[in-house]
């Protein structure tokens, strides 16, 4: 099998190649559905053209979600789930919007995170078609278009399929190193909105009601909450308040998040937040604080161990060097972690640079990752699936 896989990516790589460079300079910021919409009508045609359904689910708000399905989970047998995002992080008015390459890489706004990793499921769904394989294959391939800011609009999508899965995978691009990803931080964003009493700067007493000098408390208090050797880190992104110089703040604000490894180190840190809201320290002031996302931790554990001894396996037997790690950023394999069937993620092609203007992806691995993940695919469908 792998001999015929290799020559099909290998026959297919230029296409591979033309379809990365047209996704990626289609613009597909979180917030320009127009353009999420268009990568999203480009993929379910090329799904299409191979005879796979394409289910498209609409949305208002951000681009619409789709999920190609072979016949068989169209059907209702249960099977395998690949997942993937169509969203980047550049908004049109920044200006990097083109395809570039050089000898080794190439260059642009999501050729890493994830568009190559959307070339490689289409591609990876062709190969094992054109083996006469997918036929008798039960898999759903998830496009999703909000993960950059949380997956809000496509989380209970995901669930609903990942319970209707043996095993996932989900096909960002690889760690730096080209390990797999076994484990991912969970995180919350959240807003602190403080509320004191406005006056004059000159006029104040002791004992001012400034929300600004409030929240100035609140974030020392935060950042207390910082545990390195727990994996929880609490970092405050925006601060915005006050009117100026000569005026005692009557408002403030701040976007916070926290990530954490474990469960527990998540709630406490959510409740000795609020906790901290209930009690200000600035008399005068009253603090609210709420989720803007929230992405669960992706626990390791023995069933995400054993999928992954399987991916070894076959990397071994194919001549692939495949080693693991643990991620302090989210992704939707976060979500589908919680169903608790085995996930396992960054089987995507080498990438760097992530979520700025001088986002990479090596060449070389897109042939290399997607032959990976043909052969991964098909072994999980015949560990998890056919005995079942």
């Amino acid at each position: 099998m792998i001999t015929e896989v290799r020559k099909f990516i290998a026959a297919h790589e230029q296409e591979m190649v033309s379809l990365l460079q047209k996704l990626v300079e289609i613009n597909s910021y979180t917030g320009n559905k127009s353009g999420v919409d268009a990568v999203a009508t480009v993929i379910q045609q090329e799904c299409e053209s191979i005879g796979l359904h394409v289910r498209r689910e609409a949305r208002t708000e951000v681009g619409d979600n789709l999920v190609i399905e072979t016949q068989l989970h169209k059907d209702g047998v249960k099977g395998l789930l690949m997942c993937g995002h169509m969203d980047t992080v550049f908004p049109p008015e920044l200006g990097f919007n083109s395809f570039t390459q050089d000898a080794t890489n190439f260059y642009g706004p999501g050729v890493a995170d994830m568009k190559c990793g959307l070339v490689v499921g289409i591609y990876l769904l062709k190969a094992l078609d054109a083996l006469g394989l997918l036929q008798n294959m039960s898999i759903a391939f998830i496009c999703n278009s909000d993960e950059e800011t949380g997956s809000t609009h496509s989380a209970e999508l995901i669930l609903q399929e990942a319970e209707n899965s043996f095993a996932g995978f989900v096909l960002e691009s690889t760690k730096e190193g080209g390990e797999l990803v076994i484990g991912r931080k969970g995180r919350m964003t959240f807003e602190l909105e403080v509320t004191g009493k406005a006056g004059h700067a000159g006029n104040v007493g002791a004992h001012k009601a400034s929300a600004i000098l409030e929240i100035a408390h609140q974030i020392q208090a935060y950042e207390a909450l910082n545990d390195i050797e727990q994996g929880t880190s609490v970092n405050v992104g925006t601060v915005e308040g006050g009117v100026g110089a000569n005026t005692v703040a009557e408002k403030a604000r701040a976007i916070v998040e926290f990530r954490y490894s474990k469960k527990e180190c998540g709630d406490n840190v959510w409740k000795a937040v609020q906790e901290l809201a209930a009690k200000p320290f600035t008399e005068g002031t009253t603090c609210s604080v709420k989720t803007m996302t929230a992405r669960p931790p992706m626990v390791t554990n023995d069933a995400i161990l054993g999928l992954y001894d399987m991916v070894k396996e076959v990397g071994t037997k194919h001549g692939y060097d495949i080693q693991c790690a643990h991620c302090g950023g989210g992704s939707d394999a976060n979500i589908i972690s919680q169903t608790g069937i085995p996930v396992i993620d960054g089987i995507g092609p080498l990438g760097g640079k992530l979520h700025s203007v001088e986002e990479f992806l090596v060449s070389a691995t897109i042939p290399e990752r997607a032959v990976l993940a043909t052969l991964v695919v098909a072994k999980a469908w015949e560990q998890y699936c056919c005995s079942k």
